[in-house]
């Protein structure tokens, strides 16, 4: 039977935060400068978020005592090194949960402690992918040793590669699981964007911030056995492609006060030049009956649903997650299938046919094409 995800888990950070109340904080952190805070304002209301998550409860308090705030006096901003604590200390917890919610999915029904402890034995990979944050000994040996995985697991880490990372690490797990049959490869994704917002009133770095939240997914691939009831994604096939001349439209670069990331706004009207042709590659005249989409925004998600002719039943799932938990950069995707997921398990009647896709630094189009077996069709 060919690679699936055979089950997959989320986890969000404690402090859940109002959209709108996000950007009163910015603007009272700047001083409500007239023209500027208009602005601000209006960014926050038209981006389709209304609620997000955070690892950090800056926003719930005066920005006045927040060093990520970005009024805060420049001398007093939190630096790239101080960031990267709070990220070995709150990207483990987050982590481990997601993949603990992944192992519960493929345990049995009512499993017990026992049963989690089995199946964390199973697994025979791990790739941790992040690219909000490094520390060694990294990430993914964090994880394994809190999972309590085996000592012989074999690790990956995937860093640095923006929004569209877990598609590099489905593929890699793919290629895994097709070459050892047996294999089982957890992927966890971690993101704590919230620790980057920048110092200072560049637009740019105010829009980024606006969008960019935390939160956490995961999964595990494998191959369905004999007995396997359905209520999988059949990993049908894999497409990425580097655009030409966007090399600078999505940059990501490590700064004194955290990472930095620019983004041209071309970017929705490119994609949309590019992804069709992407998808055509990759399943040709077969369309997609559900469009797993990651929301990087929403003016991606109506650029896309213009190019692709999409009805607002097709992006709705993408839609509710950018307005539940805002763009959770690689982990975001993992968030946008495991809601598709419990809706076709309740409503679908047969195997149904589609594509997930995402955009990164480069700039690079990933997608992946999926077969949602539903539950009795395996």
């Amino acid at each position: 039977m060919t690679p699936a995800i055979l089950a997959l888990g989320c986890a969000l950070p404690a402090y859940r935060v109002h959209q709108a109340d996000v950007g009163q904080w910015m603007n009272q952190s700047l001083g409500y400068p007239p023209s500027l805070s208009r602005w601000i304002t209006r960014l926050y209301e038209r981006s389709g978020i209304d609620t997000r998550y955070t690892c950090l409860p800056d926003s719930l308090h005066d920005p006045a005592l927040s060093r990520f705030a970005p009024g805060c006096p420049i001398e007093q901003v939190a630096n790239t090194a101080e960031r990267m604590a709070i990220y070995e200390r709150e990207a483990v917890p987050i982590g481990v949960t997601a993949a603990r919610n992944a192992l519960a999915a493929l345990a049995p029904p009512a499993a017990t402690p026992d049963d989690l402890v089995a199946t964390a034995a199973t697994i025979t990979h791990l790739i941790a992918v992040s690219c909000t944050g490094f520390f060694a000994p990294s990430l993914d040996q964090a994880l394994a040793r809190a999972l309590g995985l085996p000592a012989t697991v074999e690790r990956t880490l995937i860093g640095f590669m923006g929004c569209a990372a877990a598609f590099n690490a489905l593929r890699l797990a793919n290629q895994i699981v097709q070459a050892q049959p047996n294999a089982r490869v957890l992927i966890v994704s971690v993101e704590l964007c919230s620790l980057h917002i920048q110092p200072g009133t560049r637009k740019i770095d105010l829009i980024v911030a606006s969008l960019f939240c935390d939160g956490a997914g995961a999964c595990i691939v494998g191959r369905p056995d004999a007995a396997s009831n359905g209520d999988y994604f059949a990993l049908r096939g894999f497409h990425t492609a580097l655009t030409p001349d966007t090399n600078d439209f999505m940059v990501w670069q490590i700064g004194n006060h955290g990472f930095v990331l620019n983004l041209a706004p071309q970017i929705p009207a490119q994609l949309a030049l590019a992804a069709p042709a992407a998808l055509h590659t990759l399943m040709g005249d077969t369309r997609p009956q559900f469009w797993a989409i990651h929301p990087g925004g929403r003016s991606i998600i109506e650029s896309l649903s213009t190019a692709f002719d999409l009805q607002p039943s097709d992006t709705e799932v993408s839609r509710t997650i950018l307005r539940e938990i805002g763009n959770i950069s690689s982990a975001t995707i993992l968030h946008v299938l495991h809601t598709f997921q419990q809706r076709m398990r309740a409503t679908a009647t047969a195997p149904q046919t589609g594509v997930a896709m995402a955009f990164g630094p480069g700039l690079v189009t990933e997608m992946a094409h999926l077969d949602y077996v539903p539950p009795n069709h395996a």
